[in-house]
């Protein structure tokens, strides 16, 4: 059973209120909701505080709940667009929204190709056949598990029209060699950066590198817009100016008077609300906080597990800020007595939630197997040695012990 918040009577009894840990973000109440985890011992994620509520509570108050009736959406977006330090941000429904409206608005279609990972979530790769254009998929590295020039320089070809590159776990793509290859050839960079919001390369924010980026505000991300949501980046005019007609069915004021609108091109319904993008912006103010949360969880956690021989840890690549949205553990097949699948099974018997960390690769997954052209190596190996570790900020040092010692007494 879901969490239910009566807004201006009560909170229900499934919804626990409480304080979170060693945030610094002060001794604000929170609301943790309990979900399809019940069973779980280990706290999930998100917390809410008392203000993404109020943020809410206010939206609904005002009855300006769409992005057309209120400025909570434009507000957010310039909240956004300041944090990146970059001119445009564009919000929409969701992550996979804003992947499919960048292809559009870089002219993917029918005989493009589009080179994406092998190992990802399958909204990285979707779009590209929304557009009706072909997916590449490059094999991953093994230290970042992203795409980078090694493993996509051999797939470019005449027909390529874009390559998504995705900053997987909350760990930055090597962006700069590759884009030395595809700067002099035209072909735009799409960040992927649904799970790396905070993270950088350089002091540089991931999404502010390539020519045009996407970010996801689902409910476990780093912060979330009230469960789905998502936004784009860029700082080509022309194509922010298109962003904007695209979400909303392609609409925008005749010529000859600006009071009136129709549908200049072919649009679709992507547009973020007035309630999401208010408690976004209410997330936003607490995202350098939970990010530091999570490094130091993550560091903790390597710290413990690094005597463990054989278990290959999350690392951070020299000149980057990796913010540890998942915490990926590699179990090598036959080289322990637990494969990954049968740890993360065990983890999950004593209240852990632990799952493998994509065990397919994309390209062999069923609306997608017909693409599979190229060898992926490492994203196959990937999928069946990585399981994933809590380490968001709502653990407390005795929630962290737990996950080591069980991870001790089950491969140490």
């Amino acid at each position: 059973m879901r969490a239910r918040l009566y807004l201006g009577l009560h909170v229900s009894s499934r919804v626990a209120v409480g304080r979170t840990s060693g945030l610094g973000v002060g001794s604000r109440s929170t609301i943790a909701t309990e979900g399809e985890d019940d069973d779980m011992t280990i706290p999930r994620w998100p917390v809410l505080e008392r203000e993404d509520i109020d943020a809410v509570v206010r939206v609904l108050s005002s009855n300006l709940l769409s992005q057309n009736a209120g400025a909570d959406v434009s507000r957010f977006e310039k909240a956004l667009a300041e944090y990146h330090g970059i001119e445009h941000c564009v919000a929409v429904s969701t992550g996979t929204a804003a992947v499919h409206l960048a292809l559009h608005v870089l002219g993917a279609g029918p005989g493009d190709e589009v080179i994406v990972p092998a190992h990802t979530f399958v909204g990285s790769a979707s779009p590209i056949l929304y557009m009706g254009a072909t997916p590449v998929f490059a094999d991953v590295d093994t230290e970042r598990y992203c795409v980078n020039a090694e493993t996509v320089a051999p797939l470019i070809g005449p027909n390529t029209k874009a390559i998504i590159v995705v900053h997987l776990n909350g760990c930055a793509a090597d962006l700069d060699p590759l884009l030395a290859i595809t700067r002099p050839l035209g072909i735009p960079i799409i960040e992927d950066a649904a799970q790396a919001l905070g993270a950088r390369i350089g002091g540089r924010p991931v999404g502010t590198i390539g020519d045009i980026a996407c970010f996801s505000l689902y409910e476990e991300k780093i912060i979330t817009s009230g469960g789905e949501g998502g936004f784009l980046l860029t700082s080509d005019d022309a194509l922010a100016h298109r962003l904007r007609l695209l979400r909303e069915h392609g609409e925008g004021p005749i010529p000859s008077d600006e009071r009136i609108y129709w549908s200049h091109e072919l649009g679709y319904s992507y547009r973020l609300t007035g309630i999401q993008a208010a408690m976004g912006n209410a997330q936003l103010s607490r995202l350098e906080a939970y990010v530091k949360k999570r490094r130091e969880n993550a560091a903790y956690l390597t710290a413990n597990l690094a005597s463990i021989d054989g278990l290959y840890l999350p690392t951070e690549p020299a000149g980057t800020r990796h913010t540890f949205w998942k915490y990926a553990v590699g179990v090598p097949t036959g080289a322990m007595r637990h494969t990954a699948e049968s740890l993360a099974e065990v983890l999950r018997s004593n209240g852990i939630p632990s799952r493998l960390r994509y065990p397919f690769p994309v390209p062999e997954q069923p609306p997608f197997q017909r693409y599979a052209h190229t060898e992926f190596p490492s994203a196959r190996r990937l999928s069946a040695e990585l399981l994933t570790l809590p380490v968001h900020p709502a653990l407390n040092r005795e929630n962290l012990d737990r996950i080591i010692q069980v991870v001790k007494d089950s491969v140490g």
